[in-house]
């Protein structure tokens, strides 16, 4: 390890920056720039219940889960966060246009799919330049996991990060509820499979939100 100490410290340092890369589809929406999350604020709470939620899901790999949920960001320390549509598109619209673009069910179209792979990759490679060759294997294996999405695993960290996305949703409509949120309802509608989830889901759809200093829900 010693003699990648060099190659670890930058990597720690650099994966660092996804403290101050704010959520762009936040922004986007009208979010103030002090409330929005980071996309460490965002991988964390990922990461957290893909650990405990997939204990209640038969045949995962847990460990395997929790490593794919740390790891299904990381890229965006460099590239900052990419979001599915062209933000050029929000450009010069009215607010009514710019709203209804927004609530829309967002998918990416293949050219911004490809770019947003190819980015990634370079930044991934980037980043696990200097760790040893153990660490660069397995994160690499990892990434790749995550991109062919053809594992158990990684299909579960994938709605994970959608549902993370969705409470985030309802939290900032909480506060604002006249945010345009309405695209993130439809994803987690369309892309939540598992039982543990659909329920988790459910739960949150229902729930009140209380946020520190505030007791007006009970």
């Amino acid at each position: 390890m010693s003699q990648y100490a060099n190659g670890m410290a930058r990597f720690a340092h650099r994966i660092g920056q996804l403290k101050s890369v704010p959520r762009a589809g936040w922004l986007h929406r009208g979010v103030s720039p002090e409330r929005t999350e980071s996309v460490s604020d965002h991988s964390f709470r990922v990461a957290v219940l893909a650990w405990l939620v997939s204990a209640d899901e038969e045949g995962l790999d847990r460990e395997r889960v929790i490593k794919l949920a740390l790891l299904h960001d990381l890229p965006e320390a460099i590239t900052g966060d990419l979001t599915p549509y062209d933000p050029a598109l929000l450009l010069d619209r009215d607010a009514g246009s710019r709203r209804e673009t927004l609530n829309a069910r967002q998918v990416p179209s293949a050219e911004r799919k490809a770019a947003k792979k190819t980015a990634e990759a370079v930044a991934i490679a980037d980043l696990i330049a200097g760790l040893g060759p153990v660490q660069r294997d397995e994160i690499t294996e990892l990434w790749t996991e995550l991109q062919t999405r053809e594992t158990p695993e990684s299909q579960f960290v994938k709605e994970i990060d959608v549902l993370e996305t969705y409470l985030q949703s309802r939290e900032y409509l909480a506060q604002d509820a006249a945010l345009p949120m309405d695209s993130f309802a439809a994803e987690v509608a369309e892309v939540i499979k598992s039982p543990s989830m659909t329920a988790l889901r459910d739960a949150l759809t229902t729930m009140s939100m209380e946020f520190p200093g505030d007791r007006r829900s009970r």
